[in-house]
């Protein structure tokens, strides 16, 4: 619609979609250039997320753990799940944190070992099932379920997996966001404690049927 130039609306009109003035597009153009200046910065800056798992993982280095990212597949994951709408095959593993602890001798006895938290498969503890590729047919492997009934009945119900392999112990954990640095050092404690009692019962194992009862314990880990 034609304004008759000097009318009200007229005024209004150029007034509204007037150019912003000099002093309004040099504050434009700074803060343009400190967005292009400094916007890489803000995107590399750690997510508080990033620092929370910084925070257990550096709590868990300091406690003598090594931490390793992997991916662990999941076993309560239903059959339809496993296959898309095509027939394919469906990646059901997830990436986990495993906080490993190294022990101070090798097994020469027990088996090497995973156990997930899980309802259906080889039947660990309550609760927990054996992995078929990392449980071998071993039939000391009753003495470890036994000597850790009590410690898994009271791990956190945020550690997915236990592993048992040559010569370290390790716990598959989900690093919840209520997690802080003194939780990583109960799992520490737990690590210490089971990898204690599996070395035990390896060197009892071991040990000849008339060996006298004044045999050294391992150390303390």
């Amino acid at each position: 619609m034609w304004l008759p130039p000097g009318s009200a609306w007229s005024d209004h009109t150029r007034k509204a979609f007037r150019a912003p003035s000099g002093g309004h597009m040099a504050w434009i153009v700074i803060v343009v250039l400190l967005l292009v200046a400094f916007g890489p910065i803000l995107w590399l800056m750690p997510s508080r997320r990033d620092k929370r798992l910084n925070a257990l993982r550096g709590a868990a280095r300091q406690a003598g753990l090594a931490v390793e990212l992997v991916r662990l597949p999941r076993l309560d994951v239903a059959p339809g799940d496993r296959v898309n709408a095509g027939g394919r095959a469906v990646d059901t593993a997830r990436e986990l944190a495993v906080y490993r602890l190294p022990l101070p001798r090798s097994f020469e006895q027990l088996p090497a070992w995973r156990a997930f938290r899980a309802a259906n498969g080889l039947p660990a503890w309550p609760g927990w099932v054996f992995a078929t590729d990392a449980r071998p047919d071993h039939p000391r492997l009753a003495a470890v379920i036994a000597t850790l009934a009590s410690q898994v009945a009271a791990l956190r119900p945020d550690v997915a997996a236990i592993e048992c392999e040559t010569r370290r112990i390790g716990l598959y954990w989900l690093e919840s966001p209520g997690a802080t640095p003194e939780t990583v050092s109960e799992l520490g404690a737990w690590l210490r404690n089971a990898g204690l009692a599996l070395l035990q019962l390896d060197a009892a194992l071991a040990a000849p049927a008339d060996a006298t009862s004044d045999e050294e314990p391992p150390e303390p880990i």
